[in-house]
């Protein structure tokens, strides 16, 4: 078995490694900024409905 081949697969794999992590890497980055777009959709429903409830139980 030749060094030449092997060190070139091994080379040819950590390449690929490398994309697979670049790839997940702004997956995850995405996923943050949704991540922070939903706690703000959440808040936004929970504060209209805080104060909606509030409206109706002490409307005189």
């Amino acid at each position: 078995m030749h060094a030449h081949p092997l060190e070139a697969r091994i080379a040819h794999v950590e390449g690929a490694f490398n994309q697979v992590n670049e790839r997940l890497g702004s997956i995850e980055r995405r996923l943050d900024g949704i991540d922070v777009r939903f706690n703000w959709l959440t808040g936004i429903v929970v504060g209209t409905w805080i104060t909606t409830i509030l409206t109706i139980l002490l409307h005189h």
